[in-house]
């Protein structure tokens, strides 16, 4: 072998090499799109390979169990609908051992049967990694021969998340079912720019997570049962029966508006395990960001918040919607409020529009200050709603254009509430 040919394999093998080396990193060697139907679906399951799209015909898919779908950072595996116009169709879906997988403009439709209970859960995603969920529906279903409490109201639970880690639900919409998103014993969570309304009971659930980035959102407008012991929330986080606190979590640039529906409490964050004397500080929530959120509701649990360590709450607008509130003349009990156990620990509450603000005893560890506080009952009093916001606050407060600033009021360019009614 002549020394030119010599060098000529040695390099050729080298480059075959490196090929086949990063190849297998990436995970990028073989990459397909495949356009299926329901029928040629599971089959097309079982060989997925990282960078593969599989594009969904309209279809009923059924409810399948997805197991072990391997995807990985560089290329994840893809399951989107052909034709966004016309989604997909899933009565149930459990993804389970996952690891980078991406769904994508898919319908989410669950149909009621006779043996569901209200915590039914039609659509999982358990014990997987880096999993992203966006511009799909889930679209619920009412409960049938039941009770009269339970009938025609909705039932079941729209995304249940567990054992689960980077975990991306983005610009979907849930309606119609008796809890929308449930997310416990987690971690990495991000819950961007979803539109959740018609539930009967919660919006959002949290427990044992960690890491949580909850922002953009749009929760509004349930659909309660009135006759109901339900205590309705549009985000939850409790601590029963769980082993650790949740920690590291942002709620942010939300808005949460009871609407033409029924009062809810908003931000509800009780800690059970240490409220009843079961658990110390181990189990404080920790590290808590509420901020720049706009809340109208009608009842006085606007944001609540139990045994923490670290809060912050900044920059919200809490404002009481009239239509929502319930039946017995208590102007206070639907008036929301921000409330928090004064035994939390390094609290700031600062620059909220609120009607009041519980907990705060002068704890040397709280900072709460420029906090601007209004009432809609007496218009000689200071923060009357006609002198602070514009005038629909009064006459129509459904509307988040309703309590924009009044021009010249003591709201008009203070950075005092959300920025979102600021940027009008």
């Amino acid at each position: 072998m002549n020394h030119f040919h010599y060098r000529f394999c040695r390099k050729f093998a080298a480059l075959l090499w490196l090929m086949v080396l990063f190849g297998a990193s990436s995970g990028v060697g073989r990459a397909d799109t495949l356009t299926l139907t329901p029928e040629s679906f599971p089959a097309a399951l079982t060989t997925a390979a990282p960078g593969d799209i599989l594009l969904l015909v309209p279809g009923n898919y059924g409810a399948p169990t997805i197991r072990n779908l391997q995807g990985n950072a560089a290329a994840p595996i893809v399951l989107r609908s052909a034709d966004p116009a016309r989604p997909a169709e899933f009565t149930g879906l459990i993804l389970r051992d996952a690891t980078h997988v991406t769904l994508s403009s898919l319908l989410f439709d669950y149909s009621y049967s006779p043996d569901d209970a209200p915590n039914f859960r039609p659509f999982q995603v358990l014990s997987s990694h880096a999993i992203t969920i966006r511009n799909s529906v889930f679209l619920g279903d009412v409960a049938r021969g039941v009770s009269n409490i339970d009938d025609g109201f909705g039932t079941g639970f729209g995304l249940g998340v567990r054992f689960s880690s980077s975990i991306r639900i983005q610009e979907n919409e849930v309606s119609g079912f008796f809890r929308g998103f449930v997310i416990t014993e987690s971690q990495d969570v991000l819950v961007l720019g979803n539109d959740i309304h018609s539930i009967r009971m919660d919006g959002m659930n949290f427990a044992q997570v960690a890491h949580v980035l909850i922002e953009n959102n749009h929760i509004h407008d349930f659909a309660r049962s009135a006759a109901s012991t339900d205590h309705p929330d549009m985000i939850q986080f409790w601590t029963s029966r769980t082993r650790e606190p949740s920690r590291d979590i942002v709620i942010r640039s939300n808005v949460f508006n009871s609407g033409d529906g029924l009062y809810t409490q908003t931000i509800f964050m009780r800690n059970e395990e240490v409220d009843t004397g079961r658990a110390g500080r181990e189990m404080f929530y920790r590290d808590i960001t509420i901020a720049d959120n706009v809340i109208i509701n009608a009842h006085l649990h606007g944001i609540s918040i139990g045994q923490t360590d670290g809060l912050i709450i900044r920059n919200n607008t809490v404002v009481r919607n009239t239509t929502s509130q319930g039946e017995a003349h208590n102007p206070r009990l639907w008036t929301p409020q921000i409330r928090v156990v004064n035994d939390a620990r390094n609290v700031e509450i600062s620059r909220n529009v609120v009607s009041e603000i519980q907990g705060y005893e002068r704890q040397q560890d709280w900072q709460v200050h420029d906090n601007l506080f209004v009432q809609n009952s007496f218009a000689a009093q200071p923060g009357f709603y006609g002198k602070v916001f514009v005038d629909g606050a009064l006459r129509n407060p459904t509307r988040i254009q309703s309590f924009f600033p009044r021009p010249g009021g003591p709201l008009d360019g203070s950075h005092i509430g959300a920025s979102l009614l600021a940027r009008h």
